[in-house]
């Protein structure tokens, strides 16, 4: 199945708390959001080159899934673990509902390149680039992601706890099978977008998790 929906993160944490942070991860939160009725995968990767030093994304079904009753619930009811993960661990966090604009690939690479963009006009560019890519070899996948408009009272308890969240517009992602390939494609977005709002990291894949639902 492929996925409509894309929940982006990108984040830092706090000095000295790294176990705490992995712990919780592996611990509870990944099977906790995997659980949820529309999640299909999650991707956990830390950065190479650029930042934040944490990127993860999570594919759903469609968007909808990401403003689900179900899902709002967890954001509004956190644990006790998470409340104190949220409040002490998470710095600079950016968080995206999207939808996937645009795919080519059916595999999963071990690096991933991000290119964040705060440009409406730099769609048209970006999908020039993305389709530039398509018969690299040493490119698994590239994905397009499109921010959805959330509803109004979208605000959750988790995001008050982490003392608000950053957006992005759109977001280039490019997974490869080795980490030359992941710098070269990021020094040519550097150039390609450096006038377009960008921010460009490379990242190490962590760890992949999927529904068994």
């Amino acid at each position: 199945m492929i996925a409509g929906g894309i929940l982006a993160l990108w984040n830092d944490c706090e000095a000295g708390h790294e176990d705490a942070y992995e712990a919780w991860y592996q611990g509870e939160h990944l099977a906790e959001r995997l659980a949820v009725p529309g999640f299909r995968r999650g991707r956990r990767m830390q950065s190479l080159v650029g930042g934040p030093g944490y990127f993860t994304y999570y594919e759903t079904d469609s968007p909808g899934v990401l403003f689900s009753r179900g899902y709002r619930q967890l954001l509004d009811h956190p644990s006790p673990y998470t409340e104190r993960i949220m409040r002490e661990t998470f710095r600079n966090m950016s968080r995206t509902v999207c939808t996937v604009a645009r795919r080519h690939g059916s595999i999963y690479g071990g690096y991933a390149v991000t290119v964040k963009l705060g440009d409406q006009d730099a769609d048209g560019p970006v999908r020039l680039f993305a389709d530039g890519l398509a018969d690299r070899t040493d490119v698994a996948r590239t994905e397009i992601w499109t921010a959805v408009e959330p509803p109004k009272d979208s605000i959750s308890r988790e995001e008050i706890l982490r003392g608000g969240d950053d957006t992005i517009v759109t977001c280039l992602l490019v997974e490869t099978l080795r980490d030359g390939p992941a710098r070269d494609i990021a020094d040519q977005a550097q150039e390609r977008f450096s006038n377009a709002s960008s921010a460009i990291g490379i990242y190490r894949l962590l760890c992949d998790i999927q529904s068994v639902g």
